[in-house]
């Protein structure tokens, strides 16, 4: 995967849900499980990732945005 990731702090119910949205390496194909299962094994939160298309992540000009909390 490439260091081009945001994530998403959301809370659809009682508990809060992280999202990893990461952008693919190029010519890799990955679907993300070996993250979410780094994710749990590291730090011990479930995490859904979503690897979207090759730059649909916007690039910042500044200081990077790279947590949304969107609860």
């Amino acid at each position: 995967l490439a260091p081009h990731y945001v994530l998403e702090i959301t809370r659809p119910a009682r508990m809060r849900a992280l999202d990893v949205v990461v952008e693919p390496r190029e010519g890799a194909a990955d679907d993300g499980r070996a993250l979410a299962g780094l994710i749990k094994r590291v730090i011990g939160v479930s995490a859904r990732v979503e690897v979207v298309g090759p730059a649909v992540l916007d690039r910042s000009a500044g200081k990077a945005q790279r947590v949304r909390d969107l609860r």
